[in-house]
Parts: structure tokens; sequence; C-alpha cells
């Protein structure tokens, strides 16, 4: 009986060291998403500003301000 529960004790020690791996990496793979969706809305942002920019420079900023009114 006492084997068993040292058996059993023994692996609550290893589940629970796993688990906090898996939390680490978690917590890794939240970061990684987070830099990712960063980038994203960058090229986002540079894709709208470009258009905006050809736009402009196409038609005029004058003409550009009367379209968007």
């Amino acid at each position: 009986m006492e084997e068993r529960v040292i058996r059993l004790e023994t692996a609550v020690d290893r589940h629970e060291s796993q688990i906090s791996k898996l939390f680490g990496r978690v917590e890794d793979t939240n970061k990684a998403i987070q830099k990712i969706n960063t980038n994203m809305l960058q090229i986002k942002w540079s894709v709208y500003g470009a258009i905006a920019f050809y736009i402009i420079t196409q038609i005029g900023i004058i003409e550009a301000l009367r379209v968007a009114v």
C-alpha cells in the first residue's frame, strides 16, 4: 500500500512540473501571437497610407479633399 502511495506522489509531482512547463509555453505563445498581431496592424496601416498617398499624388490634394467631403 505504501509503495502505491509513493508512486502516486511521484506521478503527481511529475505532472505538476509538466503542467507548469505547459503554462510557460502558453505564455510564450501568447506573447508571440501578440507580436504577430502588432505586425499585422502595422502592415494594414502602411497599406492604407500607401493607398492614400497614391490617391493624393494622382488626383492632387485639393481634389482628394473634395472627394472625401
